[in-house]
């Protein structure tokens, strides 16, 4: 070493040390930070599960303290008018809009002594005992007996333990319900119930809505692992447990919730397949539980981009610390230090996030290229993310705009359009003298590409308002025939312009049902227009209906181009289309099955697509059956 010159030693000691004390403090730094970090993740995530399950919590204790008055007031009450019993359950229902039923149910003769005298008559079974349901179950509130109260636990349980219960959820007339019964006691001696229904639809859509990070997504389960909500698969609510998947660490996690205790797992989430953290966190009142599913790199993606900031952000400070390094080698100078101080300064305050601090310039001429560069940097990164929140602002004024410019447009071309298609119809039928055989086609043309314009003015127009939330159905009864007709009729001219055919395979005595019919038109329409645009020339069309248990069945097939399964899924998107070649060769805005999905959910109803490429396509709708349709069919059973 003595044939070294000292300038190398210097460079090779101060250099190595430099090095070795800031690789470990760097790896230090980054093991605690992301540390840190993923802890403040899984509690960020374990909070959010408990908040949603303490809200639920208190909405369930409400529930069940609505039940408690009905059945103490009863308890102590003494007038026998079983008219102001119905007058206070219906009250409670009106001023309660979250309740779907409310309800009260008396051993025989055990209110008035009276039951022969109303056994039979309009809000009473053959038992004549005061039991009255009233409920909205459908939309519309009226009250009818209860049932099975001989059987279910809505009922017996009370009786049995002589306390409150929380029932199961189960299904009754199509909705998901859970019951909230206090027990009627006189003289320490069962009588009767009160209680309330719940649907828990409202939790599938609370819960629906919950996100975590940028993947993640929640779900509720019953205490026996039932699932109550789903934001994909909906036809898993009510019907799937948590043991239905066959994974042990789901069979664990439901060990726990039956016995109302919350963790997290970690484990293959059966929804998308990717490697999830999976929180769960009891609803003390209702035996239930909320579950927050997270996927890992998802909860994790946050410490892994700190990781590899700070891997990158060290690196660099490596490389201008052996900087720093060799120039105190060369001159051993105070500038050099104060260079060194000032750089690590402005580094831990870039690492905070702080690019307001800038380095000091004022020092020696050689020097000068170091605080400047990383004042360059700074600069250029306060710039940029300037820019980015001044892109951002523009967007959100654009979206605006869009959604502004849609509803004028499409409110200003609907006066217009109307005209023209009148009195265009007004020359085609002759109304303003004959035509020859050449003018009308050609006014045929006109009316048809009309009549193509308003749909897509009327698209336009629904989905603004949709995105406004003031869309408004008038729902009555009607004929799913009538309707059908309509559609036939409004579509005719374009099917046979395209030279396909129609027909409509419907059967005599179908049920009416309770239904916006415009709308159920204009959705119709929209699915037969699909049918007319992907259909070749000489293909067939077919409208049908059947009955089922609780629905009608619609279907519209065509003998068209089908489409690929894989596909299926998004076409309900809006704005959806299958590639650019469609849309250029068939047209289309992507519209079309967006709103024809948005008027069925309207509907309580279903909606789902069938095809096979080359082999024809068939959309499904269900709507449901009026109750008083099902109270027949179910008397006849």
């Amino acid at each position: 070493m003595d044939d070294v010159p000292l300038k190398v030693k210097l460079i090779l000691y101060i250099g190595f040390s430099v090095l070795i004390v800031m690789a470990v403090t760097t790896a230090i730094i980054i093991n605690t930070s992301t540390t840190q970090n993923e802890e403040l993740a899984y509690k960020k995530s374990i909070e959010k599960a408990s908040n949603y399950a303490n809200q639920f919590n208190s909405d369930m204790q409400s529930n069940m303290a609505i039940a408690r008055t009905i059945a103490s007031t009863l308890t102590v009450y003494n007038s026998s008018d079983r008219e102001e019993v119905n007058d206070f359950l219906r009250e409670i229902l009106v001023d309660n809009p979250n309740l779907i039923g409310t309800y009260t149910g008396f051993e025989p003769n055990a209110f008035d002594g009276r039951d022969s005298e109303f056994a039979g008559t309009e809000g009473y079974d053959s038992t004549g005992r005061l039991v009255p349901y009233w409920n909205k179950i459908g939309g519309t509130m009226f009250v009818e007996p209860l049932i099975d109260y001989d059987t279910l636990d809505y009922y017996q349980l009370p009786k049995q333990l002589e306390e409150e219960v929380l029932t199961e959820p189960y299904l009754y007339q199509g909705e998901l319900i859970a019951s909230y019964v206090a027990p009627i006691m006189r003289d320490d001696e069962f009588v009767g119930i009160g209680g309330v229904d719940v649907s828990l639809n409202y939790i599938d859509e609370i819960v629906s809505n919950v996100t975590a990070f940028e993947e993640g997504y929640a779900f509720t389960t019953s205490n026996e692992g039932i699932l109550l909500s789903h934001p994909v698969h909906k036809e898993w609510i009510g019907s799937k447990t948590l043991d239905d998947f066959n994974d042990p660490e789901i069979s664990r996690m439901a060990n726990d919730i039956l016995v109302g205790k919350g963790g997290h797992i970690e484990t293959t989430d059966p929804t998308t397949g990717e490697y999830s953290i999976i929180f769960y966190e009891p609803v003390r009142t209702g035996n239930y539980s909320f579950i927050l599913v997270i996927p890992e790199d998802d909860m994790l993606a946050d410490v892994t981009a700190l990781r590899n900031e700070l891997i990158l952000i060290s690196s660099l400070a490596l490389i201008f610390m052996a900087g720093a390094a060799y120039l105190v080698a060369m001159s051993i100078t105070r500038p050099i230090n104060d260079i060194v101080s000032n750089f690590a300064y402005i580094s831990n305050s870039a690492l905070k996030g702080d690019l307001k601090r800038r380095a000091e310039t004022d020092v020696e001429v050689d020097f000068r290229k170091i605080p400047s560069g990383l004042n360059d940097i700074l600069d250029s990164l306060q710039t940029y993310s300037d820019e980015l929140e001044e892109a951002n602002e523009e967007l959100k004024s654009l979206d605006q705009m869009k959604d502004s410019f849609l509803s004028n447009v499409s409110h200003e071309l609907r006066t217009p359009l109307t005209s023209i298609k009148g009195y265009t119809q007004n020359v085609y039928d002759g109304t303003l003298g004959d035509l020859n055989d050449q003018q009308k086609t050609s006014l045929g043309t006109v009316m048809r590409n009309s009549e193509r314009l308003r749909r897509l003015v009327d698209s336009l127009l629904y989905v603004s308002q949709a995105q406004a939330e003031i869309i408004e159905y008038d729902f009555k009864e009607c004929q799913i025939a009538e309707i059908m007709n309509n559609t036939v009729m409004d579509t005719i001219m374009l099917v046979e312009a395209n030279d396909l055919h129609i027909e409509k395979k419907i059967p005599s005595g179908l049920p009416l049902i309770v239904a916006d019919k415009d709308r159920l038109v204009d959705m119709l329409n929209n699915i037969v227009d699909n049918a007319i645009k992907f259909t070749p020339p000489g293909g067939m069309i077919t409208l049908g209906a059947y009955e089922e248990e609780k629905y009608l069945h619609l279907t519209v097939h065509d003998t068209g181009i089908g489409i690929p399964k894989e596909l299926i899924p998004n076409l309900f998107r809006k704005f959806y289309q299958i590639d650019s070649s469609i849309r250029r060769k068939y047209g289309g805005t992507g519209l079309g099955l967006y709103i024809c999905k948005e008027i069925v959910d309207a509907h309580s109803g279903e909606i789902w697509i069938e095809s096979e490429p080359k082999e024809g396509t068939t959309v499904h709708i269900k709507i449901p059956k009026p109750r008083s349709t099902l109270e027949v069919s179910g008397s006849k059973e």
